[in-house]
């Protein structure tokens, strides 16, 4: 697997997935996940690093007329929908964001790959890799969702380890296994 920029972008969420919303797990194992995902992390930017030396170039992706549509879209409903949850019902605050960020993956697997991008570096596997990604958030932004709305306010924490959390970890793993995976060969 070749490591890019967007490996990086992603990393960097999944860290942020896993810290913001292990409340769930108290204390300690809030700390264990927290290095854990930094440790993680941590694989992904030396693959990163091997590949960026490997290749001569920093491996960023072409920022596409679609590309930019799409994450000018994903903004858009990102703060619309956080300021619409804040006010009606912030139990679904996560659960929102990551069905859109979902939802961006799967723009991305149809409309950006063309000739271009992340996934065309990897082909049609880059494109899987998305539909992947993409599908299994939304489905758990949908499973936090309906914590969130069969719970009420105070399921927010359950809603968020569902939607957040668990997204979190997956998207680490997805990226710190191909990363040991490159740096031990």
């Amino acid at each position: 697997m070749d490591f890019g920029v967007e490996h990086l972008v992603g990393t960097f969420f999944g860290v942020l997935f896993v810290v913001l919303n292990a409340g769930l797990l108290g204390t300690v194992g809030h700390v264990v996940a927290a290095v854990l995902a930094v440790a993680a992390a941590a694989l992904v930017v030396a693959a990163y690093l091997r590949s960026r030396a490997a290749r001569g170039s920093a491996g960023m992706f072409e920022m596409t007329r679609a590309y930019r549509v799409i994450v000018t879209v994903e903004v858009v409903a990102l703060v619309v929908g956080i300021v619409l949850c804040g006010r009606l019902a912030p139990q679904l605050t996560v659960s929102w964001i990551v069905l859109v960020v979902g939802l961006h993956f799967l723009a991305f697997a149809r409309w950006w790959p063309e000739g271009t991008g992340a996934a065309a570096r990897g082909g049609r596997d880059g494109a899987r890799a998305f539909v992947v990604i993409g599908g299994v958030m939304t489905v758990l932004a949908v499973a936090g969702g309906v914590v969130g709305i069969l719970g009420g306010p105070p399921s927010q924490p359950v809603a968020a380890f569902v939607s957040g959390f668990v997204t979190g970890v997956l998207m680490l793993a997805g990226l710190a296994v191909p990363a040991a995976r490159r740096l031990a060969a």
